[in-house]
C-alpha cells in the first residue's frame, strides 16, 4: 500500500503540469480556447481510454512493470513539455506522457481492493487522495520552475519520476499476488455472457463519473485562462489549483471513511455532486476573490466521488479489480476527454460560462440516475448494499 500510494503522488504530479502550462503556451503559440482544450483532451484521452487494457493487461500479467512505467516515461516525456518547438510535438509529448500515467493507474487501485481488508473504501480513497495530492502539487511545481530558472529548464522536472521509478524496481514484488491466470480472451468472452442487468449497474456507475469527470476537465481547461483574464499570476494559478487538489483530496478521504460507515451509500454520492453545483454555478456570477473560493470548495465535493465510483464497478466485478477499475476511470474520462473537444469549440462560440453551465446539466441527470442503483443491485445480488465482502465471480 505504501509503494501504491507513492507510485500514484508522483506520477500524476506530472499530469497536472499542463495546467500550469495553458497560460504560457497559450500566449506563447496564440491558442484558442478549442486549441487549448485539445491540450487537456488529448491528456485525458490518452490517460483514461487506454486504461481498460492496461488494466486487462495487469490483471493477467501481475502490476509490477505497468507500475514502474508510470512514472519513468510520465516524467521523461512530459517534462519536455517546456522545450517543445511547436504545437503538434507538444501534443506527442503530452499523449505518450499520459500513456505512461494510464499504465500505472489500474494496477494502483486494485491494489486498495486487495489490500484494503473490510477498509476497501478507506484504502481506494487513501491512493485516491495521494494522486490528488501529486495532481495538486504538479501545476505549481512546474510554474516554480518556469518562473525560477526559466521554461528551458523544464526537463529537470523528471527527477522525481526517475527516481520513483528506480525504488518501484527495486522493492516491488517480483510477481503478482493478484495475478489472473486465465485465458488472454476469458474475461471478455465472460463479459459478453454476464447478465445485462450488471451491464446495467456499470452503465449507471459510468455514467454519473463520466458527468463528474467532464465537469472537473471543464473546470481545469477554461479556469487557468478564466484567472489569467482576471488579472491572476502565473504563480497564485499554481497555487489556486494546489488548494483545488488538495481540498479535494481531504473531501474523498472524508468520503472513503463515510462509505465503510454508512448504509445508503449511493446517497453519499448523491450529496456530494449535489452540493458543488452552486459552488461552480456562481464561479462566473461573482467578483474579486469569491470566485477563487468557489473554485476551490468546489472540488471538495466534486473529486470525492471518484473513489466512491471505482468501489461501485470493484463490487459489481469483485475479482478483476483492476479492469473493473479501468472500465470507471479509463471510460468515463475518455468520453469526457472526447467530449471535451466539442466543449473547446462551443466556449469558443457562447462563452465558457455557458458552456459550464451545460455540464451543470449532465450532472444532475447523473444524481437522477443512479438513484435506480440499489433496487438494481438487490435485484441482481439478492442482497441490499452493504458491500462489507462483495459477490466472488463475475
Amino acid at each position: 500500500m505504501g509503494l501504491a500510494v507513492s507510485s500514484h503522488a508522483v506520477t500524476d504530479l506530472y499530469s497536472s503540469f499542463i495546467l500550469g502550462l495553458i497560460p504560457v503556451l497559450a500566449a506563447r503559440f496564440n491558442l484558442s480556447i478549442f486549441l487549448v482544450s485539445m491540450l487537456t483532451s488529448i491528456s485525458g484521452i490518452s490517460n483514461s481510454l487506454t486504461q481498460p487494457v492496461f488494466g486487462f493487461l495487469s490483471d493477467k500479467y501481475g502490476y509490477r512493470y505497468f507500475l514502474i512505467a508510470g512514472p519513468l516515461f510520465s516524467a521523461i516525456f512530459i517534462s519536455l513539455l517546456g522545450i517543445a518547438p511547436n504545437y503538434a510535438i507538444i501534443l506527442v509529448f503530452l499523449f505518450i506522457g499520459n500513456l505512461a500515467v494510464a499504465s500505472l493507474h489500474p494496477p494502483n487501485a486494485a491494489m486498495g481492493g486487495h489490500y484494503g481488508g473490510r477498509r476497501k473504501g478507506l484504502a481506494n480513497s487513501l491512493i485516491s487522495f495521494a494522486g490528488t495530492f501529486g495532481y495538486s502539487l504538479g501545476s505549481l511545481f512546474i510554474i516554480l520552475i518556469i518562473e525560477k530558472i526559466g521554461i528551458f529548464f523544464t526537463p529537470i522536472a523528471m527527477i522525481p519520476g526517475i527516481i520513483m521509478a528506480i525504488i518501484l524496481f527495486k522493492y516491488l514484488p517480483r510477481s503478482s499476488e493478484y495475478r489472473d491466470k486465465s485465458s488472454s480472451v476469458s474475461f471478455f468472452k465472460t463479459l459478453l455472457k454476464v447478465k445485462k442487468i450488471k451491464i446495467g449497474l456499470l452503465a449507471i456507475v459510468i455514467f454519473v463519473s463520466f458527468g463528474r469527470d467532464l465537469l472537473w476537465l471543464t473546470l481545469i481547461t477554461f479556469m487557468p485562462l478564466y484567472f489569467t483574464q482576471a488579472g491572476v499570476n502565473l504563480t497564485n494559478i499554481g497555487l489556486i489549483f494546489t488548494f483545488f487538489g488538495l481540498v479535494g483530496a481531504s473531501g474523498g478521504l472524508l468520503a472513503g471513511y463515510l462509505w465503510d460507515k454508512l448504509k445508503n451509500k449511493i446517497l453519499l454520492i448523491q450529496i456530494s455532486l449535489l452540493l458543488g453545483l452552486p459552488f461552480v454555478f456562481f464561479i462566473f456570477r461573482s467578483n474579486g476573490i469569491t470566485p477563487v473560493i468557489l473554485f476551490i470548495v468546489s472540488g471538495f465535493f466534486f473529486i470525492s466521488s471518484l473513489p466512491l465510483c471505482i468501489r461501485l464497478a470493484q463490487d459489481i466485478f469483485p475479482t478483476k479489480l483492476s479492469i473493473a477499475s479501468a472500465l470507471v476511470m479509463g471510460l468515463s474520462q475518455g468520453i469526457s476527454s472526447l467530449t471535451m473537444m466539442l466543449l473547446g469549440k462551443a466556449a469558443d462560440s457562447i462563452g465558457m460560462k455557458l458552456t459550464t453551465y451545460s455540464v451543470l446539466l449532465i450532472i444532475i441527470a447523473g444524481i437522477i440516475l443512479v438513484s435506480f442503483f440499489p433496487f438494481l443491485y438487490r435485484k441482481t445480488f439478492g442482497r441490499n448494499m452493504d458491500f462489507t465482502g462483495g459477490e466472488r465471480g463475475i
